[in-house]
């Protein structure tokens, strides 16, 4: 029988950099159910999100460069299915100016 657990898989802000957000841990699953975005800057900002397989390559899971304007929020409610190892990479243009919440649930 399989555990399931609710869960903020990130919390946080987007980095300059593309940097892993999460990580899936070892021996479980887990399934991306709602990502928010939100710029707190007073200009646009571009965001990349990514979803990369333990064994493959990053794939967009947003248009790429996204343009995000000042003070805009983007929500996603689209399912994501993830194993273990797999990641979720993001970055913006700006530093601790977009805030990012992604939930879901990981099952073990």
């Amino acid at each position: 029988m399989t555990t399931y657990t609710i869960k903020n898989l990130y919390q946080g802000q987007l980095p300059v950099t593309k940097s892993t957000l999460y990580t899936v841990p070892a021996g479980t699953v887990a399934i991306i159910r709602s990502t928010v975005l939100v710029n707190t800057n007073t200009t646009a900002e571009v965001v990349n999100l990514y979803i990369k397989t333990a064994v493959g390559v990053s794939r967009r899971i947003c248009p790429k460069d996204l343009s995000l304007p000042a003070g805009a929020m983007l929500t996603s409610e689209v399912i994501y299915t993830l194993g273990a190892g797999d990641l979720i990479e993001g970055s913006t243009t700006t530093v601790s100016m977009v805030d990012c919440s992604i939930s879901g649930v990981e099952g073990v």
